[in-house]
Formats: C-alpha cells, structure tokens, sequence
C-alpha cells in the first residue's frame, strides 16, 4: 500500500510541476472553474436540447440526478468517511487555488465523468470532445495542487459508474415512445 501512495504523490508532483507557466495556471484555473457544480456541463446539455428537433422532456432528468447523486456521493458521504488530506506544500505540492475540505474523490471528476458520459449516449459524434473536457477538468485538480491522481481517477471512475446508473434508470422509468404511423 505503501508503494500506491509513493507512486501517487511522484505521479501529483509530475503533473503539479509539469510546465509551470502564469497562463497554464489560468487555464487550469478556467477548466477547473466552468467544472464547478457541473455547470459547464448543463450548459452543453441545454445547447442539445434547443439544437434537438424533438423536444424531449425527459432529456434533463439523468443529468440532474447524475449531477445532485455524484455530489452528494461525492462531496457528503464518501469525502468524509476516507477522510484523506489534500496535497499539502509540506510535501512540494504548488498550490494555485483554495482546496476546500478532504481529498478523495475528486467531485469535479465526479460529476465531469458522469456528465461526459450521459453526454456521449445523447450525442455520439461528440463523445471524444466530451471526454477530452471531462480529462482536461480532472488533469487541473491535479496541476492545481488539490487532488492526487488517484483522487480523480476515483472520481472519474464514481462519475462514470453515476453516468451508467442515471442512464439505466431514465430508460427503466421513461414512458415509451410510441412508433409514428401505429397505434
């Protein structure tokens, strides 16, 4: 166990030390930002759902849970049951922005996972773009100096996980739609 842990913070100085530059700060700080309560993520889904056709008034629904779900999950129970501290300057940490309470999961991985996903079931030929904002998101917890790699791989994977089940049970719930011409 000893050896993760190394491994994690060699892997969190890697990438906390990697490139240091005032403008990637700043871009670390705006992906970190626009993932803050998953509000980048509503604002794409709100783009789908104007873009759609057909207006779909279930469309939000595996969002929202996703979004209160992998909070909750996140931020209320699992974050003060593991109880980890974060990435601290004791040991090389260069910390850009206020860390908040405990560590693990990340809960910007969290809920950036869980949305990638929901996003790439509604629209496919965008999942590469959505998966490369939800990495980009949890790589600047990490340049930020307030997760452990580990913390958002766990989260990655929670919001993942969310994604799935928020997606399952939309469509064990939703009304089916009906065939056009048939009754």
């Amino acid at each position: 166990m000893s050896f993760l842990l190394t491994l994690d913070q060699s892997v969190f100085l890697f990438i906390n030390h990697l490139w240091r530059s005032p403008m990637l700060g700043v871009i670390a700080g705006f992906l970190s930002g626009i993932g803050e309560w998953g509000a980048v993520w509503f604002l794409i889904a709100i783009i789908l759902f104007i873009r759609e056709e057909e207006r779909d008034h279930w469309f939000f629904a595996p969002f929202i849970f996703s979004a209160a779900f992998g909070w909750i999950l996140s931020e209320v129970i699992i974050k003060w049951i593991v109880a980890r501290p974060r990435p601290s300057e004791t040991i090389g940490a260069i910390i850009l922005t206020n860390p908040g309470n405990y560590s693990f999961p990340s809960t910007h991985a969290t809920l950036a996972w869980a949305m990638a996903f929901l996003l790439s079931k509604e629209e496919p030929k965008l999942s590469f773009w959505f998966y490369l904002l939800a990495i980009l998101i949890s790589l600047s917890r990490i340049y930020l100096g307030v997760h452990y790699p580990s913390d958002v791989i766990g989260g990655a994977l929670l919001g993942w996980g969310i994604g799935l089940l928020a997606m399952r049970i939309e469509l064990s719930i939703r009304p089916r739609k009906r065939k056009r011409g048939k009754s």
